[in-house]
């Protein structure tokens, strides 16, 4: 009964009526409605145009359906369109090793996006050098600092923080340390071995902490400066 009305539908509803809607509720950038539409049309027609897979999966990617967009990509006649479209979608699903294995087998039309494509995956990874073989990195020099590097100037308190910059967190560092550490000291020369034993406990784990602070500390100056470096990039890319 129901394979009956929907081919009695079938008859009645005017086909081009419902792809003009789709396209309209396309360039409204009203996705949803516009895969459903898209999608009725396809089940009605035995002829489909050929753009519409295509703004199918872009309605899919627009709404984030990235394995869906994929199963679409994939019944494309067209082999380097295909694996292009494929390697887009897993760029932004943020899957950028798929991206460049697909994105490395499309031919001439989408050679250079795809380069673009490829070298931007890396430079979202922070990986420059690799992302300089595809793409015209900005002519700006980075300085990362080192993590051991930030340990051992961290044996003095504040050190790993002042080798970042961070002299604020230095100065506060240090004043907490020796404060803890002139404490120790007071209660030991005074022999009260408990309140020793307590600020001697909380001196060496405020001193562990500093070091450790000062390690992390290279690491947010080293992935801020990389991050900064990376909008540059996409800035760049985007003109």
């Amino acid at each position: 009964m129901i394979l009956v009305l929907l081919f009695l539908a079938a008859q009645t509803i005017p086909l081009e009526g419902i792809l003009q809607f789709a396209d309209y509720l396309y360039g409204q950038e009203d996705y949803a409605a516009a895969l459903h539409e898209y999608r009725r049309y396809q089940f009605l027609t035995d002829s489909v145009h050929e753009d519409i897979p295509e703004k199918i999966i872009t309605c899919l990617i627009e709404l984030k359906k990235f394995d869906e967009a994929i199963r679409e990509s994939s019944q494309l006649p067209n082999t380097s369109k295909s694996n292009f479209l494929k390697g887009q979608i897993y760029f932004l699903a943020g899957k950028y090793d798929s991206s460049r294995f697909f994105l490395s087998t499309v031919g001439t039309p989408y050679k250079t996006d795809a380069k673009k494509f490829i070298g931007l995956g890396y430079a979202l990874e922070f990986k420059f050098k690799e992302a300089g073989q595809y793409i015209e990195l900005p002519d700006i020099e980075l300085h990362p600092k080192k993590p051991l590097l930030g340990a051992l100037y961290s044996l003095f308190p504040g050190g790993g923080h002042l080798y970042c910059g961070r002299t604020g967190d230095a100065i506060f560092s240090f004043l907490v340390i020796s404060t803890m550490g002139l404490l120790s000291y007071y209660y030991y020369d005074h022999e009260e071995d408990i309140k020793f034993g307590i600020s001697l406990g909380a001196t060496i784990l405020f001193y562990a902490g500093n070091v450790y602070g000062g390690i992390n500390a290279v690491r947010n100056y080293n992935y801020y400066q990389n991050e900064h470096y990376l909008q540059t990039i996409l800035e760049s890319a985007e003109e």
